[in-house]
């Protein structure tokens, strides 16, 4: 025997193959949708120095996000006192 469940904008469907099938159901089945907004901010990123936190927690994204390189122009530069550094 197979069964098959589909569920879709807020229908179940139950597709059966087999030669015989008897059951029986002792309660209702509650099916309940869960709505999941949708992510609404930036999906490209370039990195920086500083540590960047992008909220995502209980929202669901309709694309991948995207980490770009860093630009090749871009210049580290860092001065340890005394010294410039360009990198």
């Amino acid at each position: 025997m197979i069964v098959e469940l589909t569920v879709s904008d807020n229908v179940v469907e139950m597709g059966v193959t087999t030669d015989a099938l008897s059951f029986g159901i002792e309660s209702p089945i509650v099916v309940q949708a869960v709505t999941i907004p949708v992510y609404e901010g930036a999906y490209e990123l370039t990195p920086t120095a500083e540590q960047q936190t992008i909220s995502v927690h209980g929202f669901r994204f309709e694309e991948d996000i995207i980490i770009d390189a860093i630009p090749s122009n871009y210049g580290l530069i860092s001065w340890d006192g005394s010294t410039l550094t360009v990198s």
